[in-house]
This record gives C-alpha cells, sequence and structure tokens, in this order.
C-alpha cells in the first residue's frame, strides 16, 4: 500500500518530471558533442588545384580547414607551369570532411637530365632498348661504311656528336650512326597498310630503315586513329632500298581508301607457291 501512494505521490511525480528532464539534456548533449566529433553534416568541396602553385595551393586549403601533404614530383611536363599542382587526390569537385589531408603531385622544375649511355660496338637492337629504358627517344639510322653491319659507331643529338656520360632532357631524341657492312647493303621494303603511325614506324625501324615523310588526309581529325594507306617504296620483299632509308607515310582515317593487296605481297614472298593458293582475279590487281 505504502508503494502505491508512493507512486501515486506528487514527490514521485515531480522526480519523474525531473528525471525525464535530465535524460532528455544529457541526450542532446551527447548528440552535439559526437556530431562535434564527427562533423557529421559538415562537408567541404575539394577545390580544382591543378595548374597552381604550392604556396596558392596551401593558402586555398587552409582557408577551408583542409591540409595537404606533396607526393613525389612527376615526370616533368612542358603542358603544366614549372612548380605547380598536376594531379590530387581526392579529385576536385568531390566532398570531404574538415581537416582532410589533399595529397597533391608536383610538376618539377626542370626536366630531369639523364646520362647517355655507352652504345658504342653495341647492336642496334641493345642500343634502342638502352636508349628507350633510360628515357631516350630513337631518331634516324645514320650508315656510315664499317666492318659489321647494325653495329653502332657512334650517336648524334641535333646533328652534333653525342659522348657517354652526357646529360641530356627526358625525351630527347638520339640519332644513331650505325655500320652498314662491307657493301653498300639492301633490304626489303616491309609492308605497312593498316598499321597506324607508332606500329608503322616501329616495323620500319626493325627493317633498319627511317620514317621519312608522314602526310594526313586533309579531313583526319584524330591522328592516332589514321591508319597506312599508301607508302614509298612500295612493299617489296627483294632487297630494294638500301640501309637507312626513309619510307614515306600516306594517313587516312577511311580504311574504304585502302587498297587490300596483303594477299599478293604475300604471294611475292620468296618460297610460297602462288599456284597452292587461290585467288581471285579482282584482288590479284598490281598495286602500282
Amino acid at each position: 500500500m505504502k508503494i502505491i501512494r508512493f507512486l501515486t505521490s506528487k514527490t514521485f511525480a515531480a522526480n519523474l518530471v525531473l528525471a525525464l528532464i535530465v535524460l532528455i539534456i544529457l541526450f542532446f548533449l551527447l548528440d552535439y558533442s559526437m556530431n562535434r566529433y564527427t562533423r557529421h553534416g559538415q562537408r567541404i568541396v575539394v577545390p580544382d588545384l591543378t595548374r597552381v602553385s604550392l604556396e596558392d595551393a596551401g593558402l586555398a586549403l587552409e582557408d577551408l580547414d583542409l591540409s595537404f601533404e606533396v607526393l613525389d614530383s612527376a615526370e616533368f611536363s612542358p603542358d603544366f607551369p614549372p612548380g605547380s599542382v598536376v594531379a590530387q587526390y581526392p579529385e576536385a569537385g568531390m566532398e570531404v570532411k574538415e581537416g582532410r589531408v589533399i595529397r597533391l603531385t608536383l610538376n618539377p622544375f626542370q626536366p630531369r637530365k639523364i646520362e647517355m649511355p655507352d652504345l658504342e660496338e653495341k647492336t642496334l637492337r641493345r642500343a634502342i632498348y638502352d636508349l628507350e629504358s633510360k628515357g631516350f627517344n630513337i631518331g634516324n639510322f645514320i650508315y656510315k661504311p664499317y666492318l659489321a653491319r647494325d653495329v653502332v659507331i657512334g650517336m648524334e643529338v641535333d646533328g652534333k656528336d653525342a659522348k657517354p656520360g652526357d646529360p641530356f632532357d627526358k625525351g630527347t631524341t638520339v640519332d644513331l650512326v650505325l655500320g652498314e657492312g662491307l657493301s653498300a647493303e639492301k633490304v626489303p621494303v616491309p609492308y605497312l597498310k593498316y598499321k597506324d603511325l607508332d606500329e608503322a614506324t616501329a616495323a620500319i625501324k626493325r627493317s633498319s630503315l627511317n620514317l621519312g615523310v608522314v602526310i594526313y588526309d586533309e579531313d583526319v581529325k584524330d591522328t592516332s586513329a589514321a591508319v597506312v594507306y599508301k607508302q614509298s617504296p612500295l612493299p617489296n620483299w627483294s632487297p630494294v632500298i638500301r640501309l637507312g632509308g626513309s619510307i614515306d607515310l600516306w594517313m587516312t582515317e577511311d580504311r574504304t581508301k585502302i587498297v587490300n593487296d596483303s594477299l599478293q605481297f604475300l604471294l611475292r614472298q620468296p618460297g610460297i607457291d602462288s599456284a597452292e593458293v587461290m585467288v581471285p582475279d579482282h584482288q590479284m590487281q598490281d598495286p602500282t
């Protein structure tokens, strides 16, 4: 009976109301504290920092209560100002919380210098590998009288002799001076139709030849999508062009312009009997 009288008393009711008020206050205090701790609902849009100097990028991030760290610098790019941001993570436009660290990749202030390797007396294939692995580009092959064929006897950059150990910018084009052997040797002309410029250039280099003039159709919009539809000299299995000779290319995006004479060219390969292969008459037209 005492318990019932206590539960129905004004004292119990007052204590109950007070306890509820305290619980409500504690709930709001806890929720407020959690929101401040987790920064709930506070999102910041990451700005676009590309092409911006490191100093300006730091100030912009500081104004947004963000911080940054610099990753290893990228390879030098002439498309960005020296010392500017070339990449960032998170990317521009993403939403992050306050205090988030933005990782920045910077463009070096100048291209990295690389040393010319010692290529003399090395084979052409090994010389190409050594140059490309260091970051050089392969230029022309210059053949001169020498006992051994396709052996490096010198290197040139912009028409001047280059010596092992000389410093150059990464991406420098190197011309190789090669031995032409005991005679003015000639080599076959590779078939280049349907190849893009990179594929055609690689095939030309493998044949110890040089890329000549490259002519694009006037309506070509994307040079990377263009393919060879004509070449000069014409492809030939027989050795008809001297070592180091040039091949001119005509490029198009319209593949209907390409005369499909690849099978005819194949049949001219020594050791293949054309009588064993059935070829429609319309495909046996002379490509010349």
